[in-house]
């Protein structure tokens, strides 16, 4: 399967985590609750179609992702992957189903679904899945459907002019996926005998092929989510995030 878009699935179910601060007291007997229900009301708001100019983060759905790359150079699945103007579509969908805000620790846990979700775009892709070599570029699209992932994040506080700021220092995260269905044409020089093949293949197979790539993915991951988090929290005190 195409597993550049699985390396930005994952990324895209922690964004609406990072997308604006929340009117949460962090006195509120149900804090976490509450920052949980405004996570879920911003699907309402203006972000989601025109994104923050002011952080340099775009809209959220549809969602345009220029250029990923992906490289797995050993084992089962080896492919040398790089998808190009990628747009995903049903991100607005998501529900944030809890939300852990440990200010104490400097710990934030986050777990988000997804019904579902369509990616189409260009993909080049090169290697062996299964011992079955692969080479190919065109379009291509893929399904998911009953998407979970859960975030944790942790770091420490830093001073800014008086101000206290939260400095991410790591990322973890964990998905599941219950179907996937994914189709790329341009494979094998246009032989549609052999595209059809591997397209089956790629979709049968999804589960152990995302596996079998899955530390070099946790890695671009966890990239991901702290290029969009820290601007966040570079702009936003965590009293203004979190009012006391």
């Amino acid at each position: 399967m195409d597993l550049v878009r699985q390396t930005v699935l994952l990324f895209l179910l922690t964004l609406p985590s990072f997308y604006c601060k929340t009117n949460c007291r962090r006195s509120e007997p149900q804090f976490n609750n509450c920052v949980e229900n405004q996570m879920n009301s911003m699907k309402s708001k203006s972000f989601v179609k025109k994104g923050l100019p002011s952080l340099k983060i775009g809209p959220l759905d549809p969602l345009f992702v220029p250029k990923i790359r992906l490289r797995q150079g050993s084992g089962p699945v080896s492919l040398d992957l790089t998808s190009t103007d990628q747009i995903f579509k049903g991100i607005v969908n998501y529900r944030i189903t809890s939300a852990k805000i440990d200010l104490k620790n400097y710990k934030m846990e986050f777990t988000v679904t997804l019904p579902w979700l369509y990616v189409g775009g260009k993909t080049k892709m090169e290697g062996r899945i299964l011992a079955f070599p692969i080479n190919g570029y065109g379009d291509s699209w893929s399904n998911y459907t009953m998407v979970s992932g859960k975030a944790i994040l942790k770091g420490h506080p830093v001073e800014m002019e008086g101000k206290q700021f939260f400095r991410l220092d790591t990322v973890k995260f964990d998905m599941a996926v219950k179907q996937a269905t994914v189709q790329m044409s341009g494979l094998f020089d246009g032989n549609e005998e052999l595209a059809t093949a591997m397209n089956n293949l790629m979709s049968n197979n999804w589960e152990i092929i995302f596996q079998e790539l899955k530390p070099v993915i946790d890695q671009t991951v966890e990239e991901l989510i702290k290029d969009t988090a820290v601007k966040l929290f570079n702009y936003y005190s965590l009293d203004e995030l979190f009012p006391k």
